[in-house]
């Protein structure tokens, strides 16, 4: 059937509520010629199946996608239902299996959104934060003051089949969550962001604070699975199993160029995650959003697994901020984008309406430009930036209104990505075709908020907002792996080269330590960074906190300095080689290193590649163990060579300047005799 045809059939069965009736109105459609022989070929089985299987398919006869059902016997044609099932349930608003294709022709003709149509793309206005200031520090203290009614959404469910990543002991696919990056799991990397904002929440106000997480996760790769696992063998990070609520996504029908679905055998679909998009609407049918208003939370913050680059300094907590404070009902988080790259951009959208005019604040995926006429073109002549933002994928929602906007939208942003990708058939075959499948982007529910001006107003929206900062503090995602002589471009290698860099910037700008001369991404893929600064990010995460913990000091060429604790203080610390830092408990233990010279062979950067995973090999290294709540003292002490220092639950060890080693029972295990400089929490950004 055509486009056209099935357009107005799914119009009819969307106002046609009864599961007979809509039945009956495909059987109406199937009388053509051209249906009889797989009708009369499945009729044994129709009287075999149950009216939800009979609906689902003949859903699949009708849009012409009946070729894999040839052959099938009852069990492999439940087996297929089985697979169809959530599709049809997800997409129920838009038509189910027959509605999804619809829209999968609909974008193959590159017809666009009635609104885009005749309407005008501008930069949006900002909020700046890049250079500081009063507001930025105003905007600081509301984002950590609101963290009680704040909750986190990760979308954890998608492909990430440009990583290739597997497991070393099965050779299975792994999910992008998986991913060892700078030490450990991507998805780690998030929940101890979380935990530093907690952290110095705590410091700020003097009450804990949990901050409930909801995580989307899908079958793809057994994603729900991994990470599932991962929560319950980290016993949930130390947080309540309750705080965190897992819900999976359904996998949708990938097709060809030509829309043409792809199946992997004989009754079995090859099926992909449909987009982060899919978040909003499955938080409200999961009941997410009910157990996130019965602890009365009030706004959400978004961010992706595959930019661990996020959570440094104040973007985070100024971006909420700002949400809060204006009472935004969405925002984004942008930075300078990067010409030619795979990034979508903020664009305030205006379209005429006599003396007015309508305005919304959206995204427009990379992929679309050409849809909607968008030149990729230079902010400056010559220049490496875009003349529009990248969008970060860093989001904020106030729950309230996100509810209302998925009642309106519950499929954000559709699109399809048709390119060229690995199929591999139920029988193990692997072939190249170019392929795609229907995607819903969660950032496109802002195309909800239009919002009405006067035609000469400035061009911007009350109810909506983006947050610009420096891209070096942004985004930096690991998208794909690296290929020998091609981009480094998202790759792990680039993420972490720009996270050395943005500790480098830390330690040279705001610490006052002396550095070796900065390394390019090309020489330290061949020789190893010039140094590395590793740190858990309860330790600020604000910049201007950890420059009160870390004062003075150098890190000679190759060294290595990790401090994986919150409450550290290194007054003229100097590394040649390696020291590490490393709690059990990085909130409750303690470390002073005053005047300290560290001198060892410290790593073997030949023998650590790829560098990214942080699986370092070391000739020599001085490492600090603090177990439980515990604390280590050193003043003007040199450690030369291979050492381990570990001090037990409920100690404090104090090495004096002569090597004389003291060991004292803390009197009060929480907050033991204050031996770290009073820090200033209420320091802003």
């Amino acid at each position: 059937m055509l486009f056209n045809q099935l357009d107005i059939l799914n119009q009819k069965l969307l106002q046609t509520p009864s599961l007979p009736q809509r039945i009956a109105l495909l059987d109406e459609e199937m009388r053509a010629d051209e249906f009889f022989p797989i009708l009369l070929q499945l009729q044994n089985i129709f009287q075999a199946c149950t009216q939800q299987e009979e609906w689902l398919i003949k859903q699949l006869i009708v849009i012409g996608e009946a070729k894999g059902l040839q052959n099938l016997d009852l069990i492999s044609f439940r087996r297929l239902c089985a697979q169809l099932q959530p599709v049809d349930q997800f997409y129920r608003e838009i038509g189910g299996i027959l509605g999804y294709q619809v829209e999968i022709l609909r974008r193959l003709n590159q017809m666009t959104s009635a609104f885009f149509q005749g309407s005008t793309f501008h930069s949006p206005c900002f909020y700046d934060i890049s250079r500081g200031g009063l507001e930025v520090e105003e905007a600081i203290e509301a984002g950590l003051r609101s963290l009680p009614y704040t909750a986190e959404f990760y979308p954890l469910g998608g492909a990430a089949d440009r990583l290739h990543l597997v497991d070393r002991h099965t050779g299975g696919d792994l999910p992008a969550a998986k991913m060892q990056f700078a030490g450990r799991s991507l998805f780690e990397g998030l929940i101890r962001d979380v935990q530093a904002r907690e952290f110095l929440y705590e410091q700020r106000y003097g009450k804990k604070v949990i901050m409930p997480i909801g995580i989307m996760t899908s079958a793809e790769k057994d994603n729900h699975k991994f990470i599932l696992q991962m929560c319950e063998s980290n016993r949930w990070f130390g947080r309540p199993k309750d705080s965190f609520r897992l819900f999976c996504q359904p996998l949708v029908p990938a097709v060809d160029a030509k829309g043409h679905w792809i199946w992997a055998g004989e009754g079995r679909l090859f099926l992909k995650p449909g987009g982060h998009g899919a978040l909003w609407k499955m938080a409200r049918d999961e009941g997410v959003f009910s157990w996130l208003k019965d602890q009365k939370i009030q706004q959400v913050m978004v961010r992706q697994v595959n930019n661990p680059l996020a959570g440094v300094d104040s973007g985070l907590l100024a971006f909420l901020g700002l949400g809060v404070k204006h009472r935004m009902s969405f925002g984004f988080v942008s930075c300078p984008r990067l010409l030619k790259t795979a990034e979508g951009v903020n664009v305030l959208v205006e379209k005429k309406r006599g003396d007015l005019v309508e305005r919304v604040l959206t995204n427009i995926e990379y992929c679309d430009f050409a849809r909607y006429g968008i030149e990729d073109k230079p902010l400056e002549e010559g220049g490496i930036y875009s003349r529009f933002t990248c969008n970060a994928n860093i989001l904020f929602a106030r729950l309230e209104e996100i509810e209302k906007a998925v009642s309106l939208c519950p499929y954000p942003g559709l699109l399809i990505n048709i390119k060229p990708a690995t199929f591999v058939s139920s029988s193990g075959e692997k072939k190249q075709i170019a392929m795609g499948r229907l995607e819903s982007t969660m950032q496109n529910i802002a195309d909800v908020f239009i919002e009405e001006h006067p035609a000469s107003s400035p061009p911007k929206t009350k109810r909506t907002f983006v947050m610009y900062n420096e891209r070096k503090k942004t985004i930096s995602t690991t998208k794909k792996a690296y290929v020998l002589g091609g981009s480094l471009q998202e790759t792990p290698e680039q993420g972490f080269y720009d996270l050395l860099q943005a500790s480098r910037e830390l330690l040279s700008s705001s610490c006052g330590f002396t550095l070796p001369a900065p390394r390019s991404l090309a020489d330290m893929q061949q020789l190893g960074p010039e140094c590395l600064f590793m740190y858990h990010p309860a330790l600020g995460p604000l910049y201007s906190l950890i420059s009160q913990k870390i004062q003075k000091g150098s890190l000679a060429l190759g060294s290595e300095l990790q401090v994986e604790l919150a409450q550290a203080y290194l007054d003229h610390v100097e590394v040649q080689g390696s020291l590490r830092i490393v709690a059990e408990k990085p909130t409750e233990s303690r470390c002073v290193l005053k005047n300290v010279r560290v001198i060892n062979q410290g790593v073997d950067w030949e023998a650590s590649r790829p560098f990214w995973a942080y699986e370092l090999v070391r000739f020599e290294s001085m490492q600090i163990i603090l177990q439980g709540s515990s604390e280590f003292i050193a003043e003007g002490t040199i450690f030369s060579g291979n050492q381990q220092w570990v001090v037990e639950d409920g100690f404090r060890m104090i090495v004096a300047a002569d090597g004389s080693v003291y060991r004292r029972k803390l009197k009060n295990r929480l907050t033991g005799e204050r031996s770290l400089p009073k820090i200033d929490c209420h320091k802003g950004g």
